[in-house]
């Protein structure tokens, strides 16, 4: 009998999630549904995505909990529980989301969590060394998302004790793993040693075209400000406006193609469609999808923040980590430091031109970078593609 691969997907799925989570190549070998639940789960996140309707077609955009348990009882008498493998991307931060992987769980499907997000984080952390007055305006600044968090610790008892709990857990890199081992060891989780969706990407993608452009530099594009971010999920006013950011930007390119003779090309955030030579960018040239073959081939790259800083790290390229004036003092700043602390790279504010340093900044050392790879993007020694080791599980049973 043929296996069946269910997806489940708590926000938009995009053309962009088709290809990270190799779907093409799962489907040679088995059947593939993806469930999307941003209708019910998250659905004011929505405006946040642009609509791709060609990816649409092939996504179940569930609107109910009762027509998802529907749907999964039908499969269920088609495939037989043992032909079906459940990749879970739903987190217990919601009442429905535990519902929804209780359904799963209670249903005996095997299934697969992941926790390989690719890239250092800033965790806030009360200590010390911190005071109260710190901690209090941390908490101000984002009220909603501790809310949620605090939230989120009660649910967390809901999770352990009915044992919602994932059969596999596919992790990418040493730190992940170190953080994670005696959780799955106390839950009988078994740990799937992977990677990073984009370090996977790299294993699958070996025989790349030469990129058509000369000289340039990357610039890795977040949501915000123009666009919504993640911060609008827990109603969080995004810390960047659009006109201070666009103009920080444009006079910070053009300080570098005077600079270093290059042209800066822009390499949009997944959950924006940009046109090309977009006056937001000053008519900057805009590639949707081609972030890793433009890292591959450019003289460096430009970021506040960005799981992709890991091509750059694979491919051994100057990485220039940024913040703006209105950043200072913010989570977003803190991020980028952590970033920064975990690649040994400077970070610099671009409304401070004067104080720059350009030779110091390009200056990375390849052993802290070959460290970040390992400890964040990748734990498999055999460079075993993600999808590979998912298929791999059906023989686990």
């Amino acid at each position: 009998m043929k296996r069946l691969i269910i997806l489940l997907y708590p926000f938009n799925f995009r053309k962009f999630d088709f290809e990270r989570f190799e779907i093409e190549k799962l489907r040679k070998e088995n059947d593939v549904i993806i469930f999307d639940f941003i209708d019910i789960l998250y659905p004011n996140f929505a405006k946040a995505y642009f609509k791709d309707n060609k990816i649409s077609k092939k996504v179940k955009k569930v609107k109910n909990i009762y027509a998802f348990k529907k749907s999964i009882f039908y499969l269920i008498k088609n495939y037989g529980k043992e032909n079906i493998l459940v990749l879970n991307f739903v987190k217990n931060d919601t009442l429905k989301s535990v519902k929804i992987n209780h359904f799963i769980k209670s249903n005996n499907l095997k299934s697969v969590g992941f926790f390989n997000p690719g890239v250092s984080t800033y965790n806030f952390r009360v200590s010390t060394n911190f005071n109260l007055n710190k901690i209090l305006i941390f908490i101000l600044k984002r009220k909603n998302e501790t809310i949620q968090k605090l939230k989120g610790k009660i649910l967390n008892l809901l999770v352990k004790m009915n044992k919602i709990n994932p059969d596999f857990l596919l992790v990418a890199g040493k730190h992940c793993k170190n953080q994670i081992r005696n959780h799955c060891k106390k839950n009988k989780i078994k740990i799937i040693d992977g990677h990073s969706w984009d370090y996977s990407s790299i294993l699958r993608n070996k025989f790349k075209k030469k990129s058509q452009f000369k000289d340039y530099a990357v610039y890795l594009d977040a949501p915000g400000p123009k666009f919504l971010s993640d911060s609008f999920m827990f109603g969080e006013k995004f810390p960047e406006t659009v006109e201070h950011t666009y103009p920080s930007l444009d006079n910070f390119f053009s300080y570098l193609e005077k600079k270093e003779s290059i042209k800066v090309i822009i390499a949009p955030h997944p959950k924006t469609k940009i046109k090309d030579k977009s006056s937001l960018f000053d008519y900057r040239r805009v590639i949707s999808n081609k972030t890793q073959d433009l890292i591959k081939y450019s003289k460096f790259i430009i970021t506040r923040n960005s799981t992709a800083v890991m091509f750059a790290a694979y491919y051994k390229k100057p990485i220039i980590l940024f913040y703006t004036d209105e950043l200072i003092h913010t989570v977003s700043q803190k991020n980028t430091l952590d970033l920064a602390n975990a690649l040994k790279v400077n970070v610099i504010n671009i409304n401070q031109l004067g104080s720059i340093n350009l030779k110091k900044i390009f200056k990375f050392n390849k052993n802290f970078y070959n460290r970040y790879l390992l400890n964040y993007c990748t734990t498999n020694k055999n460079k075993v593609p993600n999808y590979k080791l998912i298929t791999n599980l059906f023989n686990n049973n």
